[in-house]
């Protein structure tokens, strides 16, 4: 480790962008409609969130606007339903009187409407708000005024003063000229195990008699295979049930052999199943399981076991914990997620939340705060067929599953980018040039950033990225050609070392 030098620098630190994501902040507000009542609704908005007077515009989600060739989900066409006006706040909800009702229901989204914002203050001040805050204009005749003074920003509706960001100011930062920093790149090393004779979909790491063996989901089937420590061999295999398979997952049971859920998509919606391993092979136990089944943590199966609703006319819909009993999967309640989640690609570590949205941007979360949205990512060679989905196309791509890493004993939230080729179709192909892989790094000021790997670059698709708890991490990628016949996929074994 580095010495810290005695020599020391005094720095005067200023920072204007905390005032100004705060006022961002206070005119993003969003919530959601908890209950309906008779003419007023319940939303999820309490004293810290909402002031009695104010108006909130009630959001049905649409339908997923799916690029009729790249299948790149390029956003969605939410509706309007109503609008309400809080009535009566409570510590952590409020009542809310109806203004307008065009089918607003439980589970809508609710969102502050302010029309425009008035400023009072200086020019400077006025286009550094207005860069955040929608519809600014100068004068003081709205509902909403900010005004600028020296020591931050007030916030007044309708005459009264309701929230004051300050803005901070210079401190002395007692700085050494030497520390030792965090790592703020990272390089790959893969090396090369094997070929699939066919398009990996899917893939995890389970725990079978004690020891891990890798599970790889393919298009009709899936196969285990034993991971020694200079090859993989093919230990047992499963034909699926009838649909498309889009995912597969390892659940920690508590005894030596975890079960697998496989994610189906039959007809317009999921009908997902459950494989155990009787004596040496595995067997489906459980059908007809209504969500996609996820795994957000595999420290905590208890807590972060979850299932998302999803068809081909809503797409992904209302998220669930569940609880393993035996062979079965019981619902134990809401569990609460940011708007456009998918399940899909989700991963916890500790208290990050990381997933690829509905728009395909990846979202980086710490409890309810945003640290990192960064658009491009989404999609692999993993398809459903889904009857409408954009107009005559009916195929659906699925994401790939982001995953948790450790590099020298600090855990990484590592992300998969597969980039589109230039062609995006050849023969009704969708066809990927490279597949990336990041890690996400919090630094100390609780800024997160992708740090892009250097080193392998992998052909075409990344199809699942698979850490074992014995410290290995394996990639899949896939590739495909203009005949299925042509579809294949590669292993790799890989490590990641920080570059200093």
């Amino acid at each position: 480790m580095k010495r810290l030098l005695a020599l020391t620098l005094l720095i005067l630190v200023f920072s204007w962008a905390d005032s100004l994501e705060a006022l961002k902040d206070f005119f993003s507000r969003k919530g959601y409609v908890v209950e309906k009542l008779e003419d007023r609704v319940i939303i999820d908005l309490g004293k810290e969130k909402v002031r009695e007077g104010e108006v909130f515009k009630v959001i049905k989600e649409g339908k997923e606007i799916v690029h009729p060739v790249t299948k790149e989900v390029l956003g969605r066409v939410d509706e309007e339903v109503g609008r309400v006006e809080v009535s009566e706040v409570k510590d952590r909800f409020s009542f809310a009187s109806i203004l307008e009702d065009r089918g607003i229901e439980r589970g809508n989204r609710v969102e502050l409407f302010y029309g425009s914002v008035c400023f009072v203050g200086s020019d400077e001040g006025f286009f550094k708000v207005s860069s955040l805050v929608g519809s600014l204009k100068r004068g003081e005749d709205c509902d909403y005024v900010v005004r600028e003074f020296d020591e931050g920003y007030g916030v007044e509706y309708r005459g009264v003063a309701v929230a004051f960001f300050e803005k901070p100011r210079p401190k002395v930062v007692v700085q050494p000229t030497e520390v030792e920093k965090a790592p703020e790149e990272f390089k790959l090393h893969a090396k090369f195990v094997m070929t699939f004779p066919e398009l990996p979909l899917s893939a995890d790491t389970c725990k079978f008699f004690n020891r891990e063996y890798l599970t790889v989901l393919f298009e009709n089937r899936l196969v285990i295979y034993e991971l020694l420590e200079r090859e993989v061999v093919e230990y047992a295999g499963l034909r699926l049930p009838s649909g498309y398979p889009v995912s597969l997952l390892c659940i920690p049971s508590g005894g030596e052999n975890d079960l697998i859920a496989v994610n189906i998509v039959t007809g317009s919606s999921m009908n997902s199943v459950l494989v155990k391993m009787v004596g040496g092979s595995p067997v489906v136990v459980k059908k007809g399981i209504p969500y996609f089944v996820a795994l957000l943590d595999r420290s905590r199966p208890g807590e972060t076991l979850i299932g998302q609703s999803f068809d081909g006319r809503d797409f992904w819909g209302d998220v669930v914990r569940l609880e393993l009993s035996g062979d079965e999967l019981v619902e134990r309640g809401e569990f609460k997620v940011p708007s456009g989640f998918r399940a899909d690609s989700a991963v916890m570590n500790g208290d990050l939340l990381v997933f690829t949205d509905r728009d395909g941007y990846l979202r980086v979360y710490r409890g309810e705060e945003l640290l990192l949205s960064e658009e491009g990512f989404g999609g692999s060679y993993t398809t459903a067929e889904l009857p409408g989905t954009y107009e005559d196309e009916e195929k659906y791509t699925f994401n790939v599953r982001h995953f948790v890493v450790t590099v020298n004993g600090r855990n990484y939230v590592g992300v998969v980018r597969n980039v589109r080729s230039p062609v995006y179709r050849f023969l009704d192909v969708t066809k990927f040039h490279e597949g990336e892989l990041s890690l996400v790094v919090i630094d100390d000021r609780g800024i997160a950033k992708l740090k892009k790997l250097r080193g392998k670059k992998f052909e075409e698709a990344v199809q699942s990225v698979s850490p074992t708890q014995e410290g290995r991490l394996f990639v899949i990628t896939g590739r495909t050609g203009t005949l299925p016949v042509q579809n294949r996929g590669d292993l790799f074994e890989v490590d990641i070392e920080p570059i200093r």
